[in-house]
């Protein structure tokens, strides 16, 4: 006969054997593991001494043992009685006794059927038994209650399926009690025991609760959305925002760059190096002055250094924020020259030391926003990742950091004032610097992020924060400027015309004095000074090659450039447009041959431009011309190089080019011509069909005849020219044969 002596939630010290096993994490049988000898020394302590173990059998899920025992008895009745009694007087001996893990007494009952002595790992004690009956009859809810009673409280007791819903019998019972511990010995004593002629087995049912929380926010889409994008965006202000600051302020301060935070690299570079900083700047002190003592000044404008490509700006700056702690350099060409908005997000974090960006949530936000829009038939912008609202996010962050370093630049000026003592402002190398180089450059694209940057940069100047240092090769930004920050005057620094004498002086320091001919101030004084042309002057004549191939080399390369993207030749992409006719580009080519600067207006009202302004600006937007401004107001048009000069003379000297497009020219106001001479031959006839006409009549007819006779005049001239160019590119044209 077996006897089980499984704990209930109540025990005793030395008979509640062990802690019940819940779930794979579960950790406490583990730590109140026993051996074989101490849990039979336990049982041992408990049983009523007639009983003597034979077996144990350890459970510890269930948290307990199937202990078999003998005893000496006549017959089978007394055997039943005895055993009942011992029981019951073991119950009554432990009832004061306490185990060290749950503080519960331990019950022992009677094993009234067989076991299911199973070890399957996904298989845990619950509450819910599921008693299924097997042979016979269906076993009532009364039977199930005197049976299961005494093993602990029950909860609920239920028939599946229903006998008053349904035409079939109940097949099986969920029985539910108040513990752990009561199913587990109510499962192990009466599993495969028959009441009433059926046998019953017993499982253990896990029930699973509806999670109405779970529910309702899936159910309401429209609501937690919102809420659960509002809870994720806090954690991330509370978590990532900090770290990115840290960054920032880390890339502002360089604070990670050996170079600049270590003095004895500093001095290892200096004396183990021959590194020249010095560039074209280093001798322009009135420049580099103004720009500095700007920079001394008390933050609340911009400071705009304006010059074309190669003149030198980013250089001029960058010689000015030498000595400069803070800096923030943000390069808008390279934001320009990037395939995808999120590639551009992604160079500007680096650019400023933002870190962690997390790009992947504008795919996880359009993901959302369509799920939503596909279940609920409304679109939401709750979830409005962009990568715009990225780069917002990021600027803030810049600014948030550049206000810290204000408030601590500022930390000691309560304690002057306190004190009675003058403040020392001489240290105005703290002020940050925001640096925005090649601002707007390639304009026409990326509109949005031109205008987040310079309200960002209107909203750190107007606040004090930080000068902000703009670099533009055009000065049509300033629209986008003064649309930012309004009612404010810009400081500014041109740097169309650069002295030669400091171009003369950067090629002298690096190629040495004895190198300088009068052939070479030549080609250094039609350079004019860019910092670009002259750069590569010197690497060319360092290997070797004398300064005139050196010069018609990058002639040459300047003549392709103008070919390729001031005429459209040589551009594979076939939707590539020019924003100009190429006839126009040719008219102020050949206009600045005759003459340094040529008058803006008269220019706009040429025949070929006919008051469109438009094609000029597009010209200056690709650098091949520069405008020259007078009070505001455009003045006077010059190359947007000075090498452009002897560009422009080398195009006007290839015959067979010039008369190509001297021909186009002529073959368009020729019918340009044309088509204002029928309109006039429409209205003369029209005029002349009056029988007796009038003075005004006559008057009319005088004037569209003369018109029509001055039309007819450049009709023959734009043929004679026509045929002119058509001879010299026929005499001109020299055939060479490939191999």
């Amino acid at each position: 006969m077996e006897a089980a002596g499984f704990p209930h939630l109540k025990s005793c010290p030395t008979d509640n054997i062990f802690p019940l096993c819940l779930n794979m994490l579960d950790v406490r049988p583990m730590l109140f593991a026993h051996s074989d000898r101490s849990v039979e020394r336990i049982i041992s302590n408990y049983l009523p001494l007639p009983l003597k173990p034979v077996d144990i059998i350890k459970r510890k899920k269930d948290g307990g043992a199937l202990v078999k025992f003998q005893f000496q008895s006549s017959t089978e009745d007394e055997a039943r009685h005895t055993l009942a009694a011992l029981v019951t007087q073991a119950n009554l001996e432990l009832k004061n006794k306490w185990a060290p893990f749950n503080f519960l007494p331990v019950r022992s009952f009677l094993v009234k059927g067989q076991p299911f002595l199973e070890d399957m790992v996904r298989r845990y004690p619950t509450k819910r038994l599921r008693i299924e009956f097997q042979g016979g009859h269906s076993v009532g809810v009364e039977t199930l209650y005197e049976e299961l009673r005494h093993y602990g409280k029950i909860y609920n007791i239920t028939l599946a399926p229903n006998c008053v819903t349904g035409k079939d019998p109940p097949r099986y019972a969920i029985v539910q009690f108040t513990r752990i511990r009561a199913a587990a010995s109510a499962r192990n004593c009466l599993h495969g025991c028959t009441i009433d002629g059926t046998r019953i087995n017993i499982l253990y049912e896990r029930h699973l609760q509806p999670n109405t929380v779970k529910e309702w926010l899936l159910n309401h889409p429209r609501i937690s959305l919102p809420i659960v994008t509002a809870l994720l965006a806090g954690l991330s202000c509370m978590v990532f925002d900090p770290v990115r600051e840290f960054f920032v302020s880390a890339k502002m301060t360089r604070r990670f760059n050996l170079d600049t935070s270590n003095s004895t690299t500093q001095w290892l570079r200096q004396e183990t190096m021959d590194v020249d900083d010095r560039n074209m700047w280093s001798d322009d002190t009135a420049h580099l002055q103004k720009l500095k003592s700007w920079l001394r000044e008390k933050p609340g404008t911009f400071i705009i250094i304006n010059g074309p490509t190669g003149s030198g700006k980013t250089e001029l700056v960058k010689m000015a924020l030498k000595d400069r702690r803070h800096t923030v350099i943000i390069d808008c060409e390279t934001l320009a020259n990037a395939r995808t908005d999120l590639e551009t997000t992604k160079i500007l974090a680096k650019q400023v030391g933002y870190f962690p960006v997390f790009t992947w949530t504008t795919y996880l936000s359009n993901l959302l926003n369509t799920i939503v829009a596909a279940t609920t038939g409304q679109s939401s912008n709750a979830l409005s990742s962009t990568p715009a609202s990225i780069d917002s996010d990021i600027l803030d962050t810049v600014g948030l950091s550049l206000a810290t370093m204000g408030t601590q630049h500022g930390n000691g000026r309560f304690w002057y004032q306190f004190f009675g003592i003058k403040e020392d402002n001489d240290d105005q190398a703290a002020i940050p610097v925001v640096f925005i180089d090649n601002f707007m450059k390639h304009n026409a694209t990326n509109t949005a992020l031109w205008a987040s940057l310079a309200e960002w940069a209107a909203v750190v100047a107007k606040n004090g924060l930080a000068h902000v240092v703009f670099a533009t090769y055009t000065l049509s930004t300033s629209k986008v400027l003064v649309k930012a920050l309004p009612g404010k005057s810009f400081s500014l620094i041109n740097l169309l015309q650069t002295p030669p004498e400091l171009a003369i002086q950067y090629v002298s320091r690096h190629i040495g004095k004895e190198h300088m001919t009068e052939e070479l101030y030549g080609y250094i004084q039609a350079l004019g000074g860019r910092f670009n042309e002259l750069e590569i002057l010197v690497q060319k004549m360092d290997l070797g090659i004398s300064p005139h191939v050196a010069f018609q080399e990058i002639v040459q390369r300047n003549v392709i450039e103008v070919r390729q993207y001031g005429f459209g030749e040589m551009v594979d992409d076939v939707d590539y447009n020019l924003d100009w006719s190429v006839i126009q580009f040719w008219a102020i080519v050949k206009r600045l041959c005759q003459a340094t600067i040529i008058n803006y207006e008269e220019t706009k009202w040429d025949d070929l431009f006919d008051g469109q302004d438009q094609p000029i600006h597009a010209m200056e937007r690709a650098e091949l011309v520069t405008i020259l401004y007078y009070d505001g107001r455009p003045s006077a048009i010059q190359p947007g190089k000075p090498v452009y000069y002897s560009v422009f003379r080398r195009l006007l000297e290839d015959t067979v080019f010039a008369a190509s497009l001297e021909i186009e020219t002529f073959t368009f106001l020729k019918k340009r011509a044309e088509k204002k001479l029928a309109a006039l031959q429409a209205q003369i006839t029209e005029l002349s069909s009056i029988f007796w006409p009038p003075t005004q009549v006559k008057q009319r007819l005088r004037y569209l005849l003369e018109n029509a006779k001055s039309l007819q005049i450049s009709i023959e001239s734009y043929d004679k020219g026509i045929l002119e160019n058509r001879a010299i590119v026929s005499k001109a044209w020299i055939g060479r044969h490939t191999e």
